[in-house]
């Protein structure tokens, strides 16, 4: 690629912030912080890697996900008690070198989109004070100093994360230097807009369409014979597209994926499924999902109104005709499953059912032909650490506690 990303030093630390609405993305938030959805090729934490590769991080986050986020990002602050001089942004947005090259320029200064806090610059003593009266997960500061004059964009649902990564992976195209034209004989169509590492193995019989918008290959996946993959799309790293597989616009895939059947506008977090016949569109899926073959879901209702979800134990007009379903970390369906539009599967969650099952399913669900109870905690400790060493990884300390924070709330 000929893009170079543009490189912020700012020479101040930088503060990556939760709000008070981080569980407007649940089920994905359950398990991870706002600033870990993924959106485009990258998360967001990624992506401000990306624009900020010298700059000393700071990771504000629920308290319960402290632990386990010490451990994902282990070169970052988490939580931090004192604070010096620094650049605060909220986690969740598609920010812009320019954005914060100008919340850089304006001292003692806040920012805020749609009367939502999303940036700041801030003294030592500004963002001591802010900490100690509970930081920005507990209290939105407000001054007379604010600004709403940057162009930065706010995920606060899932959906429209979906909705924006088409958009975002031609943004984010910049950040991949290292990829370039594959040398294979599948079929390329508009090929100066289609990058892969060169360590990736695209087989003879595929298809790759970038007609409509980049396609990007990372590292060690392999696309197998007779599949299609169009544009815009990002496949991470060390995945498997299976003969037959169709991957089309608008969809952002994270590592270690298997994939099959017929996929359309879908972000998976990554270390996840989807490798047999079914449709699968308009949706999230969270790390270590796995669909049961000739799963399906609704993406669109026959009336052709707009699709409500429940988030966060409220229901939610999206204000898209578009919707399909959105799964938190560990959750497994039975072949055959079919899900309606909207439908939300808490963490842990297992589906087994001959008709829909309900479109709001609790974390740590059994939920067989529209019955749902608690899974058993110790039987999903005991699947999870299998299905973790088989991909050569152990469940920690961390992530159970974790788990079993949100099993116990969900019980309560």
């Amino acid at each position: 690629m000929s893009e170079h990303p543009a490189i912020i030093r700012t020479h101040l630390n930088i503060y990556i912030f939760e709000n008070n609405r981080a569980l407007n993305l649940e089920p994905i938030t359950l398990t991870r912080p706002t600033f870990d959805v993924r959106c485009g090729a990258f998360t967001f934490i990624e992506r401000l890697n990306f624009f900020l590769p010298d700059e000393n991080i700071h990771l504000f986050v629920r308290p319960e996900l402290e632990e386990v986020i010490k451990e994902t990002f282990p070169g970052h602050h988490v939580n931090p008690t004192s604070v010096d001089d620094g650049i605060w942004l909220l986690g969740n947005g598609l920010w812009s070198a320019e954005d914060i090259n100008a919340i850089k320029n304006q001292q003692e200064t806040l920012f805020y989109k749609n009367r939502t806090l999303i940036g700041a610059n801030l003294t030592k003593e500004s963002g001591q004070k802010w900490i100690e009266s509970g930081g920005p997960i507990a209290d939105e500061l407000v001054s007379d100093s604010a600004k709403s004059d940057l162009s930065t964009q706010v995920v606060e649902y899932l959906w429209e994360a979906v909705a924006l990564t088409n958009q975002q992976i031609e943004k984010d195209k910049q950040f991949l230097s290292e990829f370039s034209a594959p040398a294979t004989e599948a079929t390329l169509i508009n090929s100066e807009n289609i990058f892969a590492h060169k360590s990736a193995t695209i087989y003879p019989g595929a298809i790759i369409n970038a007609s409509q918008g980049p396609v990007i290959i990372a590292n060690d996946t392999v696309v197998k014979p007779l599949s299609y993959l169009e544009g815009p799309l990002y496949l991470g790293e060390n995945c498997v597209v299976e003969p037959m597989t169709q991957i089309k616009g608008g969809c952002s895939i994270g590592p270690v994926c298997k994939l099959g059947g017929e996929i359309n506008s879908v972000i998976i977090q990554g270390w996840s499924n989807k490798s047999h016949d079914g449709y699968l569109g308009d949706a999230y899926l969270g790390q270590w999902v796995n669909l049961g073959a000739g799963t399906v879901n609704s993406n669109l209702k026959n009336n052709y109104s707009d699709i409500n979800v429940m988030v966060n134990g409220v229901m939610s007009d999206t204000g898209s005709k578009h919707v399909g379903c959105f799964m938190g970390d560990h959750v497994k369906t039975a072949i055959g499953t079919r899900l309606n539009t909207g439908t939300v599967i808490g963490t842990g969650s297992n589906v087994v059912s001959n008709g829909f099952p309900p479109k709001s399913i609790p974390p740590f669900s059994w939920c067989v032909d529209g019955k749902v109870q608690s899974v058993r905690w110790e039987s999903f400790l005991e699947t999870t650490k299998i299905v973790k060493s088989r991909r050569g990884l152990e469940l920690s300390a961390a992530e159970k506690s974790l788990l079993d924070s949100i099993y116990r709330r969900k019980k309560t």
